[in-house]
């Protein structure tokens, strides 16, 4: 009983994975380092930082397990290439339309629908729109297809993470980061000759990147997800959107425009919502 009094929960978990992954937005803006070296880089880092919680035999290795590892190559990716062709706000928005996908999933296998859960996903989504709307001039076609694409794609990602991690989900978020940096360097070769060029800073930079922003990141999301549904964890997820553009505004005084603001408001107050719903108070 002690020992319950102190377990942390697994939303507080998955908050501390979107307060590492929130780094992302101001390390990647300050670098200049080619953007699918800084993809495969930071993973095969991520990979060596949690090497050690490789355990094979704790590890669910069925078609969950390849549904997780493909799913979280195709984010890192379809995130890096949507980047190149769409404004940054489509491009990491766009997967956090996994809430939507997520509701209709569970609506599918239960055939209830929730007007409660329902309402604080709809504010949430009007407040994603909002976010996305400030990167509108700076759209493709091609590149908002690629970053529609991201909602499944992390819904995939979240839902396989339940059923693959077994009793090692940071074993787990090792062998994705593998797979990952593999599939990057074996894809896109020419990235890799920038290595060579890459100076002191660079490489401090890289291995915050690599081992606290997708290490740690992931590894908390992993963890988290064990103990709240996927739906919730989409929803927690959402503080990387908020907290990102706060410390690119604090840190290289780039501040956000006035339809991120709205966003931001709109998007806590269905995260709000979606919290108060779960809260159950004693009858008096």
């Amino acid at each position: 009983m002690e020992k319950d009094k102190f377990r942390v929960s697994g939303s507080v978990i998955v908050f501390i994975g979107a307060l590492c992954w929130s780094l992302n937005s101001p390390i990647v803006k300050f670098l200049t380092l080619d953007s699918l070296l800084i993809c495969g880089l930071r993973s095969a880092i991520a990979a060596v930082a949690l090497a050690a919680f490789i355990r094979p035999k704790k590890l669910h290795w069925n078609g969950w397990m390849l549904m997780y590892v493909v799913s979280y190559a195709a984010l890192c990716l379809s995130i890096v290439v949507s980047l190149s062709l769409t404004s940054a706000p489509v491009a990491i928005g766009m997967q956090y339309t996994a809430t939507v996908w997520l509701f209709l999933v569970g609506f599918l296998r239960t055939r209830r629908f929730d007007w409660r859960s329902f309402i604080p996903v709809l504010i949430i989504m009007i407040g994603v729109v909002f976010f996305m709307l400030s990167g509108t001039d700076a759209s493709s076609s091609k590149g908002n297809l690629i970053a529609l694409s991201e909602g499944v794609i992390f819904a995939c990602m979240t839902v396989s993470s339940k059923r693959a991690a077994g009793d090692n989900p940071l074993g787990l978020t090792a062998i994705a980061n593998v797979f990952t940096a593999l599939a990057m360097f074996l894809c896109f070769p020419a990235a890799s000759r920038g290595i060579a060029a890459m100076t002191a800073q660079e490489w401090c930079i890289m291995l915050v990147l690599g081992v606290v922003q997708v290490a740690c990141g992931y590894g908390f999301y992993n963890l988290g997800v064990q103990r709240v549904t996927p739906q919730k964890a989409s929803i927690i997820a959402l503080w990387e959107m908020i907290l990102g553009p706060v410390w690119v505004a604090l840190f290289l005084k780039e501040y956000p425009t006035l339809p991120v603001i709205i966003g931001f408001i709109i998007i806590l107050i269905g995260m709000i919502l979606d919290a108060k719903k779960d809260v159950v108070f004693p009858r008096p």
